[in-house]
């Protein structure tokens, strides 16, 4: 079984002539991806790399050579047909108060993506990876741009590189950013446990994670999102409190797992339904939900569970929060805050305990998890 991983490294040992030279190449980058866009837009038949032709390559004026163009071309044509599969974007706030106001949905259509110059994702038709020389590790080697360019761009390993560094595990294109390079690495690993135990786990905001087994995890979660929130968006030290945020959701996941040896699934909520119910809440608290990226925290589980071999699974939160794990009675009025309590036969816990406790509980009774739904299981889900 294989499972892909990607590391970054800066390109800040380069010299400031070469980080001249690399930002012309992105800025043209953006402007050929983007022309590209345009076209494929409008021509919806094109749905593989196959389709797009060489006099498709040849519309675009740019000073690139064919293979920075059909670079180009791909980019612009994952980006087209990412924007038409996504049915349940993100929406901006402004569209959400907008539809508030509407009093229905229309802000439901694709929307034609825009590339910003941020990165490029090239193949090995134009760059390669040299081994090192002198004091650096390796070499990125950029060609066949156009005008007759040519990078070699030194770089360094850290400890993560060097985990899974491989030239045989590397896969052929790299993902290039002003300030970094990213590559992949395919890495073997041993088949999915089959013994072992079965956690649900409830994201929140007061407790990073809530597990089944009644831990609770990342208490600093609420004050490191706030810090966020006072910060100018895109300002500097906005994005060193987002990258804070960040290195706290990894090292919280990777000490859990670290500690809990035994796990064979982990289950938590579906990233797609994490918005029912949001419009009906407060300005502020749809703030806070802008500046918490659960996404990164289900994608930071889910690389964990790979790499331990454990199973990753996901279910609805529809009522979690509001379900009994002792009598089934659901209630909005259940929960109050960070308690719960049953207004049918008097349950009282910890409120995202009891979320956990009711995660693992569609999962165990849900057709996925059926196979897994024995009295005992459900019976030490609550104790």
């Amino acid at each position: 079984m294989k499972i892909t991983r990607a590391s970054k490294t800066t390109i800040n040992f380069a010299t400031k002539k070469k980080r001249e030279i690399l930002n012309e190449i992105m800025d043209e980058y953006a402007i050929v991806v983007n022309f590209f866009i345009d076209y494929l837009w409008e021509h919806p038949e094109i749905e593989s790399k196959n389709q797009i032709i060489a006099d498709i390559y040849n519309l675009s004026n740019s000073w690139f050579t064919a293979r920075m163009k059909q670079c180009a071309a791909r980019e612009a044509l994952s980006m087209v047909l990412g924007a038409k599969n996504n049915k349940n974007r993100r929406k901006s706030p402004s569209e959400i108060e907008v539809e508030e106001l509407l009093g229905e949905e229309i802000f439901n259509e694709p929307i034609k993506p825009k590339h910003y110059g941020k990165r490029m994702v090239l193949s090995s038709q134009v760059v390669r990876i040299e081994t090192g020389r002198n004091s650096f590790d390796l070499w990125l080697v950029l060609y066949s741009i156009g005008n007759g360019i040519k990078l070699y761009i030194p770089l360094k390993k850290h400890r993560q590189m060097n985990q899974w560094f491989s030239m045989d595990r590397m896969s052929n294109s790299v993902t290039l950013y002003r300030e970094c390079v990213q590559f992949s690495f395919e890495i073997d690993i041993k088949e999915k446990k089959t013994e072992g135990i079965l956690v649900g786990m409830d994201a929140g905001i007061n407790h990073l994670i809530a597990t089944s087994d009644k831990e609770f995890l990342g208490n600093e979660i609420k004050p490191l999102i706030a810090k966020i929130k006072k910060k100018l968006q895109g300002s500097k030290a906005y994005k060193r409190a987002k990258k804070t945020l960040s290195y706290y959701l990894h090292k919280i996941i990777k000490d859990y797992f670290k500690n809990n040896g035994n796990l064979r699934i982990v289950v938590v909520e579906k990233l797609k339904d994490l918005k029912i119910g949001k419009r009906n809440r407060s300005k502020e608290f749809r703030k806070t939900l802008s500046n918490w990226n659960y996404m990164e925290l289900l994608d930071i589980i889910q690389m964990r569970c790979e790499e331990n071999r454990v199973s990753f699974r996901s279910v609805s939160p529809y009522k979690t929060s509001q379900r009994c794990p002792s009598c089934s009675h659901t209630e909005r009025e259940n929960r109050k805050g960070e308690e719960f309590k049953c207004l049918k036969c008097g349950f009282l816990e910890q409120a995202d305990y009891v979320g956990s406790l009711n995660i693992l509980w569609r999962f165990l009774t849900g057709r996925y998890g059926a196979g897994f739904k024995t009295d005992q299981i459900l019976l030490n889900t609550i104790g």
